[in-house]
């Protein structure tokens, strides 16, 4: 499965996931039976796509993680470790692109070089994992595994395949075929 598949199929779950609101007014919703049904300064999960909607026509305030303060951890994290590639969420950049998509155009020009930046730094470091791992193994281990997003898992699977065709053709004289 390509990057965009699997990243689209994990939005959808990003999408559904509970994030807490505070209701800014009461509400009584009931529609295609589902009952909704808050007070004003109540507190609730609710998937994350409702939680949009009832924001975005000023019902409730949505209360999670700024994505911006998080990029620019992850940032720094990734800069302190040196070679070593730090965890970040397996929906990292899912999270970050919805952010960003809701942000004015000046805060999102500025997440977006940081972005740049992160995306910079880890694709050098998952790189030099992927060219490290021996033909013989098609496997990411654990430990590099839990440390990658979606879209990172898929990269070095990629990465991986194209570096095991590469030294299979050079060094063995093979077809240039990923040996499963």
């Amino acid at each position: 499965m390509d990057i965009g598949t699997i990243a689209r199929i994990y939005a959808i779950g990003y999408m559904l996931e509970p994030i807490k609101v505070r209701f800014r007014k009461g509400i009584k919703i009931n529609m295609l039976e589902m009952m909704l049904e808050a007070s004003e300064d109540e507190s609730r999960m609710l998937p994350r796509w409702l939680a949009r909607i009832l924001h975005a026509n000023g019902i409730a305030d949505v209360q999670e993680q700024d994505m911006g303060i998080e990029l620019l951890r992850a940032l720094s994290r990734e800069k302190i470790a040196g070679e070593q590639l730090t965890a970040v969420k397996h929906d990292f950049y899912i999270g970050l692109k919805e952010f960003i998509s809701r942000q004015h155009a000046a805060n999102r020009d500025r997440l977006m070089v940081s972005l740049q930046d992160i995306v910079t730094l880890r694709l050098k470091k998952i790189m030099d994992y992927s060219g490290k791992l021996r033909v013989t193994s098609s496997n990411i281990t654990p430990e590099i595994e839990q440390r990658l997003s979606v879209e990172e898992r898929a990269l070095f699977r990629a990465l991986h395949d194209a570096v095991s065709i590469f030294r299979g053709y050079i060094l063995d004289g093979g077809e240039g075929e990923v040996k499963r």
